[in-house]
């Protein structure tokens, strides 16, 4: 018998390996993950960031449970949400991939 994959964990601090900007990171099932940035937003600021490929994340924190991403689907989500929101992260377009800008962090 085998036990069965956790679908997600929680969301844990990380700096972009590609340009090194503060992002959260939380895998959603092998081997997806979402990475997003670090900055929370009201849901409304969040929904003017986002695009098709740019998806907005409720970000849900508890003392006890730590961090935990939620995908935002506008036909469920409240636009009274209490939570932070979080948007998908893209490193800047001057970034070239495997480099890191000087003084970035791990």
């Amino acid at each position: 018998m085998t036990r069965p994959t956790k679908a997600s964990t929680g969301a844990v601090r990380a700096d972009c390996p590609r340009c090194g900007a503060p992002t959260l990171r939380q895998t959603a099932g092998l081997p997806w993950a979402v990475t997003v940035d670090d900055s929370r937003h009201t849901p409304a600021q969040a929904a003017q960031l986002t695009r098709p490929n740019r998806l907005a994340w409720c970000l849900r924190e508890s003392p006890w449970s730590g961090m935990r991403l939620a995908e935002v689907l506008p036909s469920v989500h409240s636009r009274d949400c209490p939570h932070a929101h979080v948007v998908e992260h893209e490193c800047p377009e001057d970034t070239l991939p495997g480099r890191r800008p000087e003084g970035a962090l791990c």
